[in-house]
């Protein structure tokens, strides 16, 4: 049997090792015997997530041999159709694991104990454990080849190195030997936000967003405008890191707000938890990021927001204007070479008369508090850390497409972030008992398109834990994947060494497969970029010279199943 589990890929470049960082006694090399050059760095911002690892760029192919950074034995060997894909972890004596991800094949010792345990499991996604010892290998000797396997958007080798008791990713430009940068972080553009009901930026309440112009280590805003402030105001800027003049954006390793030459705020990408990776979304200005798809950094903290990155004094990096002078603000971005960019501008003091603008709001929501919003048609339960600030919590309702079995609920907005899953239950038309488990809530985009949230249908409700706030609604999930065959032609094999399929499914999503082959479970790699699944003819278990019997079933989460049988010749 193999089911598809759905992995969270927790994937961010980085002046200087701070003292508390562990660190190799001897450095690592390089995993790859190329020219390093690199498609993502640590730290970098993502989706939900920050990048806890480098990306070594593979010149656009896959196969590429991959070493040992460092002398170990196989600590872990994962499989999935997401996340690192094809992964290897090895532990080391000094108390570090490097990671290896998206990998096309392992060393051949390696993908023979893999095999076994998939067949052993009769599951093509595995994690496993190994005893220890069983596997060692030295420094710079072959573990691996490269690939794209798992979310890989493109042919690369992820890489990490891990502070094995704790599980923090270390930046590995402070562990590897050989790579260089001598060009300094970008500042793209500055902006300024009222950060209460009666601040505000030039004479408004609405954000200001400035562009820049950069030149010999130093940034300036393109207009000469004067900048006037009232009351509490947030920094945020749009920076990133070339890394050697390459053009390709990195993230930068570090960000400090000076007022008047003190100091405010600061972070620095030293090291990630990945239980804290989802607090992206709280670093970020997330509503830039939705609406015109801009990745900010906020020079501020939000009270929701509990990483371990940040240093501030005074109200968290949020800066108060109201005595009427001039102030001047400086900004220093870095990257872990040292690298930096400096950009300063003045702000204006000035009392302006305003009055507040109201909120269309239903409730308001805590951050730090269990929150409830009920009428007769909707439940909403945000527990306590779910939200980053307080929110002036928005909702309505409205009927949508005949097939929808519940009014649409507007649950908020779609640009404010949810930390933690939410209970939402929505209050459904009658179905008929055969039909309750095929009830799917799903979220409405824009558009119309819809996206599976789950969900159990009980006495006339739906209830599901989205992690997203937007427009929700109720449709029943009756319709089956679809299966193509993509290697046969009758029953001949249209390659000789492969067997695949196409499995696709209009809603809730392929949920798992199993493939029989002669009544004997076949391991049948799935590949959910391009939604196949494939079969390598194994000819120590398949007879050559003879007629085989193949049978494959799938099926969606909504248990919708569907069957393929044929017979194919070797």
């Amino acid at each position: 049997m193999h089911k598809i589990y759905p992995t969270i890929t927790l994937l961010f470049c980085l002046t200087s090792v701070l003292a508390g960082q562990t660190k190799s006694k001897e450095p690592y090399q390089t995993p790859l015997k190329i020219a390093s050059s690199f498609s993502g760095g640590f730290g970098e911002l993502r989706r939900n997530h920050f990048h806890t690892g480098l990306d070594f760029r593979t010149t656009g192919q896959t196969g590429l041999p991959v070493y040992a950074a460092e002398s170990g034995t196989v600590a872990r060997v994962s499989v999935s159709p997401s996340g690192y894909g094809h992964a290897l972890y090895l532990l080391h004596a000094d108390g570090h694991t490097t990671v290896y991800g998206h990998l096309s094949r392992f060393h051949p010792k390696i993908e023979s104990y893999v095999e076994t345990q998939q067949y052993l499991l009769k599951q093509f996604a595995v994690d496993l454990t190994l005893p220890a010892g069983l596997m060692s290998f030295q420094k710079g000797e072959l573990i691996a080849w490269s690939g794209n396997t798992g979310s890989s958007g493109g042919p690369h080798l992820h890489f990490e190195i891990r502070d094995t008791k704790s599980e923090k990713p270390q930046n590995p430009l402070f562990f590897l030997t050989g790579i260089t940068d001598k060009s300094a972080p970008r500042i793209t553009a500055l902006y300024l936000y009222p950060l209460t009901g009666s601040s505000s930026v030039n004479k408004s309440s609405k954000k200001l967003r400035i562009e820049t112009i950069s030149a010999k280590g130093n940034t300036g805003v393109k207009s000469k405008q004067l900048i006037e402030v009232d009351g509490d105001i947030g920094i945020g800027i749009q920076s990133d890191d070339d890394f050697n003049g390459t053009g390709l954006k990195c993230g930068i390793y570090s960000a400090e707000l000076f007022l008047d030459l003190e100091s405010q705020f600061s972070f620095k990408m030293d090291h990630l938890a990945f239980d804290q990776g989802r607090y992206v979304n709280s670093h970020i200005d997330y509503e830039e990021l939705v609406r015109n798809k801009r990745w900010i950094h906020r020079l501020y903290l939000q009270p929701g927001n509990k990483m371990d990155i940040y240093h501030f004094s005074g109200n968290r990096g949020i800066l108060h204007f109201s005595d009427g002078k001039s102030h001047t603000v400086k900004i220093i971005v870095a990257d872990a070479f040292g690298n930096s960019t400096q950009f300063s501008f003045k702000l204006l003091s000035v009392k302006t008369s305003r009055q507040e603008q109201p909120v269309l709001c239903t409730k308001v929501f805590l951050y730090d508090k269990t929150n409830e919003f009920v009428n007769e048609e909707v439940k909403v339960q945000i527990p306590e850390g779910a939200l980053y600030d307080q929110l002036q919590f928005e909702y309505n309702s409205f009927a949508g497409k005949s097939s929808l079995l519940s009014k649409v609920h507007q649950i908020h907005l779609p640009y404010v972030p949810v930390h933690k899953p939410y209970l939402l239950s929505i209050k459904t038309r009658p179905i008929p008992t055969r039909w309750h488990s095929k009830a799917l809530m799903v979220l409405i985009e824009s558009g119309g398109k819809m996206a599976a949230v789950g969900g159990i249908w009980q006495n006339g409700w739906i209830s599901a834990n989205p992690r997203v706030f937007g427009n929700f609604g109720v449709v029943l999930d009756t319709i089956a994947p679809l299966i193509r065959p993509l290697g046969l032609k009758g029953k001949a094999l249209v390659s000789p060494q492969k067997i695949a399929y196409k499995i696709t499914d209009n809603l809730s999503g392929i949920e798992g497969y199993n493939c029989e082959i002669d009544g004997n479970w076949a391991l049948f790699e799935y590949d959910a970029k391009t939604e196949t699944i494939s079969y390598t003819v194994d000819k120590k278990r398949l007879k050559a010279g003879r007629v085989h019997s193949l049978h494959l079933t799938v099926w969606d989460e909504r248990k919708n199943k569907s069957e393929y049988k044929t017979d194919f010749a070797l």
